[in-house]
This record gives C-alpha cells, structure tokens and sequence, in this order.
C-alpha cells in the first residue's frame, strides 16, 4: 500500500480547490500566519467550539446513563438541540448514538488511527447512530443557515457518506448538517449503489492534490480573508 504524501479532509481539499497557493501554506509550508493559536480564534470560532464540546458531553453523559431531565447547560443551543438528540436516541438506542468520532481511513478505505502514516483522508463525526440499515452522521454547525456544497455537489457530506458506506455494511447513510441556532438540517442520503462512485471522486480528488506541483494562486471571492501577505500572494488583501 502506497502512503499518502498528505491526508486530506473535507477542510484541506476545500482549500486546495479554492486555492492551491493557501493549502501549500498553510498544510505543506505551515507558515506561521496561517496556523492558528487558540488566543486568535473569533468570538464566532470560540462559541462553535464550545457548542460543539456541549453536545458532545450531552451525549457522553446520556450514554453513562444520566436522566436527560438532570443533564444541564447554560447554552440555548445546546438545550434547543437536545429534542432533536433525543429524538435519534429513542430511534436508535443509546448504545447504538455515539458522540465525536475522528475517523481516518488509509488507500483501501479501511480504519486507521487518526495519525497513522497512512492516512488518507480524515473526518470527524459529530454523532453516528448506527443499525443493520441505516447510519446517520451528524454534524453540528453555528452560524448562518446555508449549505456548504461546492459547485459540484461533493462537499462534506459525501465524503462523510463515502467513509461511512466504506466502513460499515449498511444499506444506506444518512449525512446531516444540523444547524443548531436555527433547528433546521440539511440532510443528504445515500446508498450502497452510490459507494463506488463516492470513493471514486475522492480517490481522483486526493490524486490532483498529491499530484500538484505548482500550487498556482487563484483569485477568488476569499482573498479578503485569506492569511497570505503580499510577499506570499500577488492577490493579497494585506497592507
């Protein structure tokens, strides 16, 4: 089996194709002005994150057995999402909802650990709720309402459906933004007939990137965000 030059995730492919100059920087050259301390994080970051850590414990204490009645939170997010966590809990079975998973799988889309040299692509799963039939992978977001699929149509929740139907002999997956400030999802399914093509797209989508050795910079709408100065990027926003 052949070793990845670099893992990828949903996160690093979608900047390699919106541009391969900020992916070398950030994930090849790791530039310091690309890597982000915990002090640099927004308001808006900070509070994703701590959505996020809440639910998680939600989970984690419902499965050690707690009364959903005695678990507690000072988040409006989280106690407004907890109706729909219970809801995947009396369909599935607490033993069967499990809270964030780092998943990594290697070349022949089989588990590996999170930083073995052969990972290929890496996921994290906010909630799996696992039967003979069907698997739902959930992935809390904050924020706007908006759906994060790229032009072609194979953004996270494919590759998240691809790893799953890879992993586990089920008839069909399930893959759902869960937007928590907003109770609203987007919700994509997928079946066993759909594994090859999946797995299909990523493998070319890993291929291009470990392929490239340019790294051109692409003008695009996210230069104004973007860490790169202007000795880095002729498309730099940077005084």
């Amino acid at each position: 089996m052949e070793t990845p030059k670099i893992a990828l995730s949903h996160s690093r492919l979608s900047d390699f194709n919106a541009c391969p100059l900020k992916f070398k920087l950030k994930y090849i050259d790791k530039a310091p002005n690309f890597q982000m301390k915990q002090e640099d994080k927004s308001v808006h970051l900070v509070r994703g994150d701590n959505v996020h850590k809440a639910l998680e414990a939600y989970l984690v204490k419902r499965k050690s057995g707690m009364n959903p009645d005695s678990i507690t939170t000072s988040l409006d997010e989280v106690r407004q999402t907890i109706p729909l966590l219970e809801k995947y809990i009396k369909m599935f079975g607490i033993d069967n909802v499990h809270p964030d998973a780092q998943i990594s799988i290697n070349t022949d889309w089989n588990k590996v650990e999170w930083f073995d040299k052969a990972s290929y692509y890496r996921a994290i799963f906010d909630m799996i709720c696992l039967s003979q039939d069907v698997t739902v992978i959930a992935d809390y977001k904050t924020g706007k309402f908006k759906d994060y699929a790229p032009d072609n149509g194979m953004g996270q929740l494919e590759l998240s459906s691809a790893i799953a139907l890879a992993l586990w002999p089920v008839k069909e997956v399930k893959t759902i933004y869960l937007f928590v400030d907003h109770k609203k999802t987007i919700q994509k399914t997928y079946t066993a007939g759909d594994k090859n093509r999946l797995i299909d797209h990523f493998n070319n989508e890993h291929l291009k990137v470990n392929s490239e050795v340019n790294f051109d910079p692409k003008h695009n709408q996210y230069c104004g965000y973007c860490e790169a100065s202007k000795s880095q990027c002729k498309f730099s926003k940077k005084l």
